[in-house]
């Protein structure tokens, strides 16, 4: 069952990355030729990484930890940037600094060193626009989406940039359409 949404969360990963890419490439390039380049060379990446040999874990509370670690990086930003005004650059900054830096404050405490990387994938998500979010319910629906997200998507595209930002596009994408279908 955790493989099948292992699955499921590398091809929304790659849906993702596609659908982010070709808007931009419609929006400003009529090239044809450049549109299935990159499409191609997309296809191929996906069918390389997804035969690559991954490792499996299941480790429930761990998991959940990481949840709540990303829906707390998520309220901290949204928090400073949009209550304390200080700009969601700065705040996801300031959220990611501080969460960097907690394993090295409290060096007892083992589970602290599992709290920068969620915490910084929820700073992207407390980076989203008051226009766009409804306020901190939609950061929290957000962030929890966003959370389920990380994850599942926890051995796929280690050591590529931009991982942690495209699972917070996600999850935000992801809570904006269910949002707008339902209301």
């Amino acid at each position: 069952m955790i493989r099948f949404f292992r699955v499921i969360a590398f091809f929304l990963f790659i849906g993702c990355h596609l659908a982010f890419l070709l808007s931009i490439l419609f929006e400003k390039i009529n090239n044809v030729w450049l549109i299935a380049g990159i499409m191609i060379s997309t296809a191929l990446i996906t069918y390389a990484y997804y035969h690559k040999n991954t490792q499996e874990e299941a480790h429930f509370l761990d998991d959940l930890q990481d949840i709540i670690y990303v829906s707390l990086g998520a309220l901290l930003t949204y928090f400073i940037s949009v209550d304390l005004k200080f700009g969601a650059v700065i705040a996801a900054g300031f959220t990611g600094t501080l969460a960097s830096y907690l394993p090295a404050i409290f060096k007892k405490a083992a589970w602290i060193k599992r709290v920068p990387v969620p915490a910084y994938c929820g700073a992207f998500v407390g980076m989203t626009a008051p226009a766009v979010s409804s306020g901190y319910t939609f950061i929290i629906f957000s962030a929890f989406l966003t959370g389920a997200l990380f994850i599942t998507a926890k051995n796929v595209f280690n050591g590529f940039g931009g991982k942690l930002g495209t699972i917070a596009f996600g999850g935000v994408a992801l809570s904006s359409l269910i949002v707008y279908l339902l209301l």
